[in-house]
């Protein structure tokens, strides 16, 4: 279970979430970059692979059914989240830290189905992935941490 802790000195709350270290290929090297293809078939963000993540939360679309082609900013949830949507919004204090389940929502924001463009080419789209990104925000702010806060 993830968890929440306080840092003593700045009062910032942090997540720590040891479960996202077991992620795949996080020791395999790296080549030197290359321009990728604009769509691969086994790439779960490209348009197209919708069948290969979770249903979206959210989409832009025009006139599309869910999970389908046409979008231009896709949100789906995170498979290794740092935060679960489950868990206790109690705080515990242990000497002299604070800490508290790491209760909320992990989600991917793909800006744009040609998403392995650097952000200056991505002009057109990268306004929508932004402004998909603070209204997520806005939409999911978790009600625990303003509760906890007033502790």
């Amino acid at each position: 279970m993830p968890q929440l802790r306080q840092d003593p000195t700045t009062k910032e709350w942090v997540i720590i979430a040891a479960e996202r270290s077991k992620r795949p290929h996080d020791f395999i090297k790296t080549k030197p970059l290359i321009e990728k293809a604009a769509y691969k078939e086994d790439c779960p963000f490209c348009q197209g692979n919708e069948h290969l993540t979770p249903r979206e939360s959210l989409a832009y679309r025009s006139g599309r059914p869910a999970d389908s082609k046409g979008w231009w900013v896709r949100v789906i949830p995170n498979k290794f989240p740092a935060l679960s949507p489950e868990g206790s919004v109690e705080r515990e204090e242990t000497g002299f830290f604070r800490m508290m389940d790491g209760v909320g929502l992990h989600e991917v924001v793909i800006e744009s189905p040609i998403h392995n463009q650097i952000l200056p080419l991505m002009e057109d789209n990268l306004h929508g992935g932004f402004k998909t990104t603070r209204k997520g925000s806005q939409d999911n702010v978790i009600q625990a941490l303003f509760q906890a806060e007033r502790r």
